[in-house]
């Protein structure tokens, strides 16, 4: 038998004991192999993932299973996805496109007013104050991404000292692994912008919030290295989380904000002709059917699906079972999370929507569900869209054009041209940090930039009640926010 490691996502509520001793037994029964099933990483820390050595043919019919949400490669173990931010670049509070100068973030302005300061100008003209006193004091934030510039200003407190809380996420979580002696680091930058708009000094919502960052493999690049897989990645979190202490100061455990800003992508390949049928909204399509047409225009206002052309291929959202059950797990857990919903103008539909069932057949790849966003995803979690610095009018916030929406978005927050912070070895165009020219600043747009937002306003919400569970803070952020075209 040519065996490989599969996860193994069990349907929430499953007596996962139950179901491990079906497998790992010789007696079989259903759609459970009829043989001992070798555990090749049991995820002690996740409720419904275990990786189990399998053969291709066990586990397609392992996911005919009634208990089984799905069965997968590991991501890593993949070629017909890849894991990538929900950024895009763009080459004082006023809105500006610019890199260099001593510009803030816009959106904290924009989102600790119901009025519109701005109204249709760029310009609030001289200084402007933030009205709060709230500065994350008690809260621990957690980027997960490419990583930090640990050395960086903006992670220091009013004195200069260091807020980044350099942990071992194997030790302190309880999860099997070491960790490598580079994951304190960004050679890409991504991770230390947002990591800057959540909790930076000067372009920040929480300057006084504790500094914690989960480095993700497969996000710095070429020069990828010291990142915790996709497989482990929420796991430490929630251990770790699961083992802090009470605060004698509030009765509760510090609470825990992370905020992730990447996603995965499917590879459709180089041409539209590889797309072999869509089933959109019921109905089956291909090629027969009359009108059929290859381009873009044609499947984007016919069937929404809007692919992005990276690296030499069309692209598009994928949920990952696995994935998507580690994040669960996490909110289960206490923990909040601020998802970047994406930069692909996809819809993210909802279970009771009609395109939620969307599906997209393409040749050499699997088949995939194309309006239910991209994982990390959850209903729970805050899947957070992007505003334009243009609003639709003087009363009315505009989504940008790349950024995904629909029902599936629960939230939005400015996105475009946001100034933050950068790491000095970065693939962003940057320029010298306005505070001290030895690091760096960048202005960048996306999705990823509008998450950190929500993150950082959380981070104050929780500060003023950590008793918040992940639903409650959801549901006052989301009653807060006002209206977006």
């Amino acid at each position: 038998m040519s065996e490989r490691e599969y996860i193994v996502t069990l349907n929430k509520g499953v007596d996962y004991a139950e179901f491990n001793q079906e497998m790992i037994s010789s007696t079989g029964g259903g759609d459970i192999p009829n043989r001992t099933v070798d555990i090749a990483d049991p995820r002690a820390l996740s409720t419904r993932n275990t990786h189990y050595a399998l053969t291709q043919a066990e586990a397609e019919t392992l996911r005919n299973d009634g208990r089984v949400t799905d069965v997968q490669l590991r991501p890593e173990d993949r070629d017909d996805i890849g894991i990538g931010y929900q950024a895009t670049q763009t080459a004082n509070f006023n809105k500006s496109s610019s890199d260099s100068g001593d510009y803030r973030d816009w959106g904290k302005i924009r989102h600790s007013f119901v009025e519109n300061k701005y109204g249709t100008s760029t310009s609030l003209g001289g200084n402007f104050g933030r009205p709060y006193s709230m500065d994350g004091t008690g809260v621990d934030i957690v980027i997960q991404d490419s990583g930090l510039q640990i050395d960086h200003p903006e992670f220091t407190d009013t004195s200069g000292n260091s807020r980044i809380q350099l942990i071992d996420w194997y030790s302190a979580s309880g999860v099997s692994g070491s960790q490598s002696a580079s994951h304190y680091g960004d050679t890409d930058g991504h991770g230390t912008h947002c990591g800057g708009t959540a909790t930076g000094l000067n372009f920040g919502w929480a300057p006084n919030a504790r500094i914690y960052s989960v480095k993700v493999a497969g996000l710095e690049g070429s020069g990828d290295s010291g990142g915790i897989s996709t497989s482990s990645c929420f796991d430490v979190i929630k251990g770790w989380h699961e083992n802090k202490p009470i605060d004698p100061n509030t009765g509760y455990k510090r609470p825990t904000i992370v905020n992730a800003s990447w996603g995965y992508s499917f590879y459709m390949g180089t041409s539209f002709s590889n797309i072999n049928s869509y089933v959109y909204r019921g109905t089956n399509y291909n090629s027969g059917t009359a009108g059929w047409e290859t381009g873009t225009a044609y499947h984007r206002d016919t069937y929404g699906f809007y692919p992005y052309y990276s690296s030499f291929a069309y692209r598009g959202p994928v949920r990952l079972s696995s994935v998507d059950a580690d994040v669960q797990d996490c909110i289960d857990a206490g923990v909040h999370i601020c998802i970047a919903a994406g930069n692909n103008s996809f819809k993210i539909a909802n279970s009771s929507d009609p395109d939620y069932n969307n599906v997209i057949f393409y040749g050499g790849g699997s088949n995939n569900y194309y309006h239910r966003g991209s994982s990390p995803f959850d209903d729970e979690a805050l899947i957070v869209g992007c505003t334009d610095s243009t609003p639709q009018d003087a009363t009315t916030e505009r989504k940008t054009s790349f950024s995904s929406t629909g029902p599936g978005v629960n939230i939005f927050a400015a996105g475009e041209n946001i100034v933050s912070a950068c790491s000095t070895v970065t693939r962003f165009g940057n320029t010298q940090y306005f505070g001290n020219s030895s690091f760096k600043q960048t202005n960048i747009s996306g999705t990823s930039m509008a998450s950190p937002q929500v993150c950082g306003v959380g981070a104050l919400y929780l500060q003023a009640d950590p008793s918040l569970t992940p639903a409650q803070l959801k549901s006052k952020l989301e009653n807060d926010a006002l209206s977006v075209l």
